[in-house]
């Protein structure tokens, strides 16, 4: 279970979140020593609290799946449009978006340099 990596990662008390997901701390306290299990109600308070899954709270790792809290929506709405591309439309978009990571990288190389001068 990963609640108390995302409680300290966030920089949060156990009151706190206990407070956030309306239980009380010593309740909170046993399901990050391990000594209970919060049920499906708590879990999804936890994941809607740190805008994750369920799964990333419990530390199931489903590699085939997109966590969108990690994205904008204009990002979501791209990955969208990717799914209706065939395999040669997908190899250009990637040469492209890969030019423009490169692109940019080189353009704040020179303004990194003219900057020194």
């Amino acid at each position: 279970m990963n609640i108390k990596k995302f409680r300290s990662d966030n920089r949060l008390t156990q009151q706190e979140v206990a407070n956030a997901i309306n239980i009380n701390r010593m309740k909170y306290n046993h399901y990050e020593l391990g000594h209970s299990e919060p049920n499906i109600e708590t879990l999804t308070k936890l994941a809607d609290f740190y805008h994750t899954t369920i799964d990333e709270i419990v530390g199931h790792n489903v590699p085939y799946l997109i966590n969108k809290s990690q994205f904008t929506n204009k990002q979501l709405s791209l990955v969208e449009k990717i799914q209706n591309l065939n395999d040669e439309q997908c190899s250009l978009l990637d040469a492209y978006v890969e030019g423009m990571i490169v692109g940019q990288k080189e353009r704040q190389a020179l303004i990194e340099k003219f900057k020194k001068k």
